[in-house]
């Protein structure tokens, strides 16, 4: 026998003793009623094998027409209740919030680093203080505070459009960044291969990629991590390893230099200094570094891929559904006028533009899955026993394509948004794009400007439209948490010869 082959026995004879360990451990239902609906499982490893590598949201809606619209799988010992309506989600998610308001234990992303994200912690008392650090400098009523940023960014990524229009989607990931790294640190990136900002892709994309049930062999099998480093299967170790070392670099560089103008009374109030500011006589300096460099590192790593993926998304919408373009450009025309820029001010005198806005939420969901929930205390749903301890997976993707709320979900209509004197309704909203519960995304109300502004301005000044040598057929999405289109191509032209007074 060779030396790879008596490795190869050895590993998988290893992981058999911890694979059984764990089946052993499975969860007891103390009350004999039946789990929901799902695939019939195989012995030992469970549903494993029958969820996909990629796009899961896809066979989990597949499943729901099957099964129903509250499933349940096993992964190993993991139990994982997955739900495909909006009306269950607010069930349990919503109403009972107290049982589903925490998180799996994120073993892989722990590893590479991501232990400092509030998105992932655990819902306790360190989450809360996260939390309300957080919504202090981002909630509603204060993100006025930070719109002349988002404003001016916006106005330069018209400028890069103008100049180099085929290269909108790098004009759209330099416009997240920017705006984000103003906002939350007063940094002023590069024009160019900022090096910070390669930093931060490289950290989130790594994180989207790790984050389903299944997707790391280390969430399933947590003792893996305890296993040889030179046994085969065990390079997420190395991988987790070069995630840690980005995800370090993501949250010490930017914050230091803050902290430095800071101290030295130079730089931009941004929301690091207000942080710092604000709470530098109740806190010990240590634990309040740690926390606001947690807060700010996770409020760009979630902030700037799926405002990235949200605009792409639009610029695509466009160049399949001309009439929809054509509608927001005339009520632009006729409210805002030829001779300025949309602003913040104009948004509620604009409904059929925040329609569309809403609808880019809905159409495509930049996080198809959510963040999945656990619970915290067994519970029972229509008849079904739920453990403690399940995984809770929010399949955002079938609830946005739920024929019975939306009308033709396939397709692109910002007018299932808007009331028959076309005023916008509001109770219509697609929350669910941004979670649910008490985990709901803190940072809506500044990605929703930031998304708004973008989209408004654009219409008021370009005409986009599907290119010739752009491939027949749907352009596909990337994979993991956060999604957005892969590369294509569209003609990105000014709407008449003013536009550049305009913009300049």
């Amino acid at each position: 026998m060779t030396v790879v082959g008596a490795l190869v026995i050895a590993a998988f004879a290893a992981l058999l003793v911890i694979v059984k360990k764990y089946y052993r451990q499975q969860h007891v239902n103390p009350l004999s009623l039946p789990y929901p609906p799902g695939p019939k499982p195989w012995p030992i490893i469970g549903n494993y094998f029958q969820v996909p590598a990629r796009y899961p949201w896809l066979t989990y809606t597949a499943w729901g027409r099957q099964y129903g619209d509250i499933m349940h799988i096993r992964l190993l010992n993991e139990d994982v209740i997955i739900i495909n309506s909006a009306s269950i989600t607010n069930d349990l998610l919503e109403k009972r919030s107290n049982i589903y308001s925490s998180r799996p234990a994120f073993h892989m992303l722990n590893l590479m680093g991501y232990d400092f994200h509030f998105a992932f912690m655990p819902y306790g008392s360190e989450w809360r203080t996260y939390r309300r650090l957080f919504h202090q400098v981002f909630r509603a009523d204060n993100a006025a505070y930070y719109s002349p940023t988002t404003t001016e960014k916006s106005r330069e990524l018209l400028i890069r459009l103008l100049r180099t229009p085929d290269k909108f989607m790098d004009h759209v990931q330099h416009f997240a960044a920017a705006n984000m790294m103003l906002t939350l640190y007063g940094y002023k990136i590069a024009e160019d291969n900022d090096r910070f900002v390669r930093i931060v892709e490289q950290a989130t994309r790594m994180m989207s990629d790790s984050s389903f049930p299944g997707a790391a062999i280390l969430d399933v099998i947590p003792e893996a991590k305890k296993l040889p480093s030179w046994l085969p299967g065990m390079q997420f170790k190395a991988y987790a390893q070069r995630c840690y070392n980005l995800v370090t670099e993501m949250q010490d560089v930017p914050f230091d230099y803050t902290k430095s103008n800071m101290l030295s009374d130079s730089g931009i109030e941004c929301m690091t200094t207000q942080l710092l500011g604000r709470q530098a006589s109740k806190d010990d300096s240590r634990t309040l570094d740690k926390m606001v460099k947690g807060i700010a590192g996770a409020a760009y790593n979630a902030g700037a891929d799926t405002t990235v993926g949200a605009i792409d998304t639009f610029f695509l919408a466009m160049t399949q559904y001309p009439d929809a373009q054509k509608k927001a450009q005339e009520e632009i025309d006729r409210v805002v006028g030829p001779s300025r820029l949309p602003m913040f001010e104009d948004k509620a005198s604009l409904p059929y533009v925040e329609a569309l806005c809403w609808e880019i939420l809905r159409w495509r969901p930049v996080t198809p899955l959510s963040v999945s929930h656990a619970t915290t205390e067994a519970d029972t749903y229509d008849g079904y026993f739920i453990p403690k301890g399940a995984t809770i997976v929010m399949n955002t993707w079938a609830m946005h394509m739920d024929e019975r709320v939306y009308e033709e979900p396939e397709k692109f209509k910002p007018e299932r948004f808007l009331n028959p004197d076309d005023s916008i309704r509001r109770g219509a909203y697609p929350m669910t794009a941004f979670g649910t519960g008490r985990r709901v995304c803190p940072g809506r109300h500044f990605a929703d400007a930031a998304i708004w502004i973008v989209i408004s301005r654009v219409l008021a000044t370009f005409d986009i439209s599907k290119r010739k040598d752009q491939p027949e057929g749907d352009v596909p999405y990337t994979d993991g948490l956060v999604v957005r289109p892969t590369p294509f191509k569209c003609s990105i032209v000014p709407r008449n010869a003013e536009v550049q007074k305009l913009i300049l």
